[in-house]
């Protein structure tokens, strides 16, 4: 119990650092892809964290097996250059049995990635999905920040505000330009321009959303035309029309596993092997990490590094590839996934008893020289 404690003491923390660099790096990259699109005005700020945190789990999935992966290589190379795992093997830590305590964490973060891959990224998928289809619902005044210029998808409408009271619920110097667009599409009928000095939203009984604007002006000019027309307003109101976004199906990846079981669809049953080969790539890749882990001191630990991580890039990707195949037709349904899992496992227990295999054929060949020789 004292070596198991150790050696989980050892692989956890290099797995949590790998894992948090991992993350952070994916997680960044997905912020920023949100964050330009809550600086346009397609999201609000604050539902941008809401949706990253919805799809942590999604991350995690995949991120996980591979810190998995890479501790036992950061964390076992250290401990064979400085000569700690001599010093097991001579307490009676064989090989075989370094595999069956390394394989006890594996199991735990099986069935941590099956809980992920099962229930809890499918749910967050919806959650993260839902909330995108609300922000695209709602009507480009809804997201305005202050001190920005602001437009409409169509590119009709220009919205300016100087400043928000966010507890009064009020825009301060608010400048709306719309552009009423006839004819060829590159020309302009007329353009409108309304000034407030205040504006505020109001919801009547029926669920109608409006904008109500005070002590302001309205300016009317047409392009070429030096006049205009301009007039003053106490209260102006505009109904603001609630986007119309089409509701597609949920995609197959982001069902839950109750809905996949009940579909015949090929996509759902591969999509239900995708996820539990999730779970069994896990133990898969330990056992072949925990021999690639083994190092000589002169070479230093980082020399099986970039082998070991195309080989685990290699599993994962043949996995996607013969998943894409069958949903396109390209590979049988039949077939399935699943032994893609046992080309690798051979290639672990070929990792594994390589030195064994040639000290047999070694003694094999000096059996033959004596049996020659005599």
């Amino acid at each position: 119990m004292i070596i198991y404690r150790y050696l989980s003491r050892q692989l956890f923390w290099a797995t949590l650092a790998v894992s948090s660099v991992l993350t952070f790096i994916l997680v960044s990259s997905r912020f920023l892809k949100y964050l330009s699109q809550a600086a346009v005005g397609k999201l609000e700020g604050s539902a941008v964290f809401l949706i990253m945190a919805y799809r942590l789990p999604d991350f995690l999935e995949l991120i996980l097996p591979l810190g998995l992966f890479l501790g036992i290589l950061l964390s076992y190379g250290r401990m064979y250059l400085e000569n700690e795992m001599v010093v097991l093997q001579a307490c009676g830590v064989s090989d075989k049995r370094l595999v069956g305590l390394s394989m006890i964490p594996a199991v735990c973060m099986a069935l941590v990635i099956g809980f992920f891959s099962f229930y809890l990224s499918p749910w967050g998928s919806q959650q993260a999905n839902a909330l995108i289809l609300e922000q695209e619902r709602r009507s480009g005044l809804d997201v305005l920040s202050p001190r920005r210029f602001h437009s409409s998808s169509d590119g009709r409408t220009v919205t300016y505000v100087e400043d928000i009271d966010s507890r009064a619920g009020v825009m301060k110097n608010l400048f709306i330009v719309n552009y009423d667009r006839e004819g060829r599409a590159d020309e302009y009928d007329k353009v409108v321009l309304l000034r407030a000095a205040e504006g505020r939203y109001r919801i009547d009984r029926s669920g109608n959303r409006y904008l109500v604007m005070s002590d302001g002006e309205r300016f009317e000019v047409d392009p070429g035309n030096s006049q205009y027309g301009r007039s003053s307003y106490g209260e102006y109101t505009v109904k603001l029309e609630n986007k119309l976004v089409d509701v597609e199906d949920t995609e197959i990846e982001d069902q839950s596993t109750v809905d996949l079981l009940k579909n015949p669809s090929v996509e759902a049953k591969v999509e239900l092997q995708w996820r539990l080969s999730l779970m069994i790539m896990v133990p898969i890749v330990v056992f072949m990490a925990v021999p690639l882990s083994k190092v000589n001191p002169r070479q230093g630990r980082y020399l099986k590094m970039l082998p070991a991580i195309l080989l685990y890039l290699a599993y994962l990707s043949l996995m996607m590839a013969v998943k894409g195949a069958i949903e396109k037709g390209k590979i049988p349904q039949e077939v399935g996934i699943f032994w893609v899992h046992a080309i690798f496992l051979l290639i672990g227990f070929a990792l594994n008893y390589w030195s064994d295999i040639r000290l047999k054929q070694s003694k094999r060949r000096m059996d033959r020289l004596q049996v020659s020789a005599s």
